[in-house]
This record gives C-alpha cells, structure tokens and sequence, in this order.
C-alpha cells in the first residue's frame, strides 16, 4: 500500500507541489512561533519555590509638602519616622487574619519591580580566579521570617526554615548552594562578596529553587538580614510589608475590610496607605507590565493563523483531490475497497507530504536556530547562571522538543483537513462515481 501511495504522490507531483511549498512555508513559520511559546509555558510551570495564596503586600506613601496634612517635624526627626513606621506595622501585625509578618528591603518580593543582584564567591582567592556566581539578593529586617511569610522551603526537611533556629547567617537557593559548591549540603560553610575576610557570611540554611518572576527561570538567590529599619526620605518605598493570611481567610474579603477598617488607622507622621495587592496580583501586573503576556497572546494568534492556513490548505487541496479522483474512488470501491481502507490511504498521503516537507525544512530551521538562537527567558546579569536541568537550556534538547510539538501539530491539522472532504468522498456509492465520470 505504502508504494501505491508513493507512486500516486509521485504521479500527482505538480498538484501537490503547491500544498508542498505551503508546508514548508508553514512549518518554519510555526516553529518559529512555537518556540516562545513552548519557552514561557514550560518556565511558567517551574516550581516557584514560594506559596501565593494568602500572601499579601501592603505600601506606603507619604504626604507631599504640599498636602495640609504634611508634618515638617516628622520628616526631619529620624527616630520619629522610625517610630511611625513601626507602629503601622504593629497594627498590621496583630490583626487577627495575620498569621506572619515580615518586612523586605527595597521590594523583595515576588513580582515587585525591583530586582538587586551581586556577585558571590566560594572563597577570597577565588576572586583572582574570577570563579564567582551572580545572584540576586533579598534583605528583610531582623525579625521577619520570610521564609514562613512566602512558604519557602528547606531542601534537607521540606519545612519552613526559621531564622530563630540554628547558626546565624545567610540562606541561599540551592542552585546558588550548587553552582558554588556542588552540593546542597552546605550549611555552616563560608562564601565572600569580594576578596576581604570582612565580607565573610556564613550559609545558614538552603531553600528550593525561587522564581522571582512567573516567566523567568529561578535565579540563585541569597537572603540576609538587617539589624533595624533605617530612617530616610525613602522608607515608605523601601520597607513594604507581607503578610501571611491565617488559613481559610478569604483574600478579597479581608481586602475589603482592610480597606474600610484599617486603612484609616494607617496613616502615622507623614506616612500613608498606598495599596494592598496579593502575590498573585503583583506578579499578574508585572507580566502585563513587561509585555510577557502580549507576547503570549501574539504568538497564540500567530501560531493560530498558522495552523488556519494549514487546515484550509489541506482542506481544499483534498477537496480538489477527491473530486478528481472520483472514478479511482468508484473503482476501488466496486473491487471491494472499503471507506476506511480508501481514507486511510488518503489520510496516509496527507501524512507523507507533511512529513517530508517537515523534514526538508528542518535543515533551514536548525540553521535559523544557531545564527539568530531559540527564545530564552529567565537570564539576568553579563554573567548569568544557566541551569542545565531545564530543556530549553539544552540546544539540542531544546530545539527537538520544539521541533516535535510543531511537527505534531501541523500532522494533527493536516489529518484533520484530509479527512473532511475524503470522508465524504468515500462515502459516494461506485455506480455514482463512475456514473459522474
């Protein structure tokens, strides 16, 4: 059957040389636009290494010197900002909703807008080396504990890791723990932020990986902690807080009557309410306010346009096809054909034109491939760190991963735009279809 069908492609190579040029077209059209795709759902399913639901961020402001409300002595008394400030989060804090309270430095969150990173080493000759890993960081106040706040993880227990408890020191991610020392068993040993034994920091405790955007890889990451809130014309913006919500507290409830209630109580000094907005709601914002979702809802509408102009190709090359070939239709049929064996051998020709116009492109695409690259998200910094456990890191992986799902896609579309008019071809009695010839 397989050569019949060979010799009839081959017979019929001047009308199938046009759906074969659109098959070529197509499939490096909709590879090329499958391939961010692909890319930002994969790392949007990596694990965040945080808990969202129930976590909030509260902001402050403050009044301008313009505003009646504004308190000249309050901004020139440093200790009295301080106490403002803190007494906001004294009142946030022993809210009966509020299960942990913890206070991040310069919006480390994830979501926010802000995104501090520096460079670590495993040990002060390592700095002549320049063996070194980039990193982003977190700083909270003392006292906070974030990794209860944001439901982080131990790598060694599966719990909350706790501040209060063990050596004090620095936590690290466990990529960050791999990429310096090869193992996530690294609690107690020493890293340096330059090549001065002042800058000693003792590793605490290893997290699991975190994700400080949805659409980007996690990124070794190191938390630390500041002894006290310092006083400046900036604190409403650099000191945020969040909070945890007791279990079974609905979000947007408490929103409502955060808003009605405590927002009042908020404003202390020059000090103010800004907003309230969930984790969940935070990262949404941002994904909206560096395009990722734009560029999700265009390659869906570009890969969308490309698999509409396979189906209606192949749909009307088909049609065109079956109706010609109404006579070898009647003929099989009056020798015993049945309809399935006449639409597997149409579908069979469908598949075979794909397959071969798929792997004639397949050269120009891995060339397109290594001149202009395959999308990559989640690499931040002149040296990032790239994890090789993730498949879009790995050429080759990468690109045959890609390479499969388009491939797939355009069969799925072209058996589905075959099988419409070769349906009803087949379903024509013989004496009618020699009688229309």
């Amino acid at each position: 059957m397989i050569k019949i069908i060979f010799n009839q492609i081959w017979n019929q190579r001047r009308m199938n040389g046009w759906i074969f040029i659109e098959l070529l077209a197509v499939s490096f059209f909709l590879w090329v636009v499958i391939d961010p795709v692909c890319v930002l759902t994969a790392t949007k399913n990596i694990a965040p290494g945080y808990e969202k639901e129930g976590s909030m961020v509260v902001r402050l402001t403050k009044y301008e010197e313009t505003n009646p409300r504004y308190d000249a002595e309050a901004e020139k008394n440093d200790s009295m900002k301080v106490a403002h400030y803190e007494r906001v989060a004294r009142i946030i804090r022993d809210l009966p909703e509020v299960e942990s309270l913890t206070i991040p430095v310069q919006m480390g969150f994830p979501g926010s807008g802000n995104w501090s990173g520096m460079t670590l080493y495993r040990d002060t000759a390592d700095v002549a080396k320049n063996e070194s890993v980039h990193m982003q960081w977190y700083a909270f106040v003392e006292g906070s504990n974030p990794f209860a706040t944001y439901g982080m993880k131990s790598v060694h227990t599966g719990r909350y890791l706790n501040p209060e408890e063990g050596i004090k020191g620095v936590y690290i991610s466990e990529n960050l723990a791999l990429e310096l020392f090869g193992t996530n068993d690294v609690v107690g040993n020493k890293v340096y932020q330059n090549e001065h034994k002042e800058t000693e920091l003792t590793i605490a405790g290893v997290f699991e990986d975190y994700k400080h955007y949805e659409y980007q890889q996690p990124y070794p990451l190191l938390i630390y902690f500041q002894k006290e809130i310092e006083a400046s014309p900036y604190m409403h913006w650099r000191y945020p807080f969040v909070f945890k919500l007791k279990e079974g507290v609905n979000e947007e409830t408490f929103k409502k009557r955060f808003i009605s209630e405590v927002v009042p109580q908020l404003s202390w000094g020059n000090l103010r309410f800004h907003s309230i907005t969930s984790f969940s709601d935070a990262i949404e914002d941002m994904n909206e306010m560096d395009g990722i979702n734009n560029k999700i809802r265009l390659n869906y509408a570009l890969a969308g346009f490309a698999v509409l102009c396979i189906f209606l190709g192949m749909l009307g090359t088909f049609w065109i096809r079956s109706n010609t070939r109404r006579q070898e239709i009647g003929v099989m049929r009056s020798m015993g054909a049945s309809r399935q064996r006449i639409v597997v051998q149409f579908l069979t020709e469908s598949a075979l034109l794909v397959t071969i116009a798929f792997i004639c492109a397949l050269p120009v695409l891995l060339h397109y491939a290594h001149v202009e690259g395959m999308y990559e998200t989640g690499f931040t910094g002149s040296n990032p760190v790239i994890n090789p456990k993730y498949w879009v890191n790995n050429f080759w992986e990468h690109f045959g991963i890609v390479s499969m799902i388009t491939y797939f896609l355009l069969l799925g579309v072209s058996m589905i735009g075959t099988l419409i008019p070769v349906s009803r071809a087949a379903n024509v009695l013989p004496a009618d279809a020699l009688r229309d010839e």
